[in-house]
């Protein structure tokens, strides 16, 4: 349930057992946005560093989806080991949430399933299919087992 409520002239947002100020939601909006652009920014040099060597667009989109896995379950696994909660959750917003929701593209992923579907590629659907989740899984399990040791 999301209660709004008033104490001691500030607002809180409650849901649960988690409140927040104004500020609170300020602060978030901006790790998130800053993590963002830093993701995104980095997959637009690593889409245009691969165009260099002739890499189909969809496959760039593969690769930097299945980096973005990897990073996931490494940053997943050592957060998950940070003391502070507090600081725990920023990181989380900057890098998890932020970063990494910027540097991966399931949008694209999924339009260029669509172009290829109008020109009746199925097969390489069905590859790119398998390949994006197989290595996808494998990648975040790498990166997890790589962030516990």
């Amino acid at each position: 349930v999301n209660v709004l409520t008033e104490s001691s002239s500030q607002i809180f947002y409650k849901r649960g057992g988690l409140e927040l100020t104004p500020l609170d939601n300020i602060n978030s909006l901006l790790l998130v946005s800053f993590g963002g652009v830093l993701g995104s920014y980095i997959r637009f040099l690593i889409f245009q560093f691969l165009g260099k060597f002739f890499v189909k667009k969809y496959l760039k989109i593969v690769i930097i989806n299945n980096l973005a896995s990897f990073l996931l379950g490494l940053f997943s696994a050592i957060l998950t080991d940070t003391t502070s909660l507090e600081y725990s959750n920023e990181l989380v917003l900057i890098i998890i949430i932020g970063f990494l929701g910027g540097l991966s593209t399931f949008s694209t992923f999924i339009y260029d399933l669509l172009e290829l579907s109008f020109n009746f590629k199925f097969s390489e659907i069905i590859e790119i299919l398998l390949f994006s989740i197989l290595f996808g899984l494998f990648s975040l399990s790498i990166g997890f087992l790589l962030g516990n040791q």
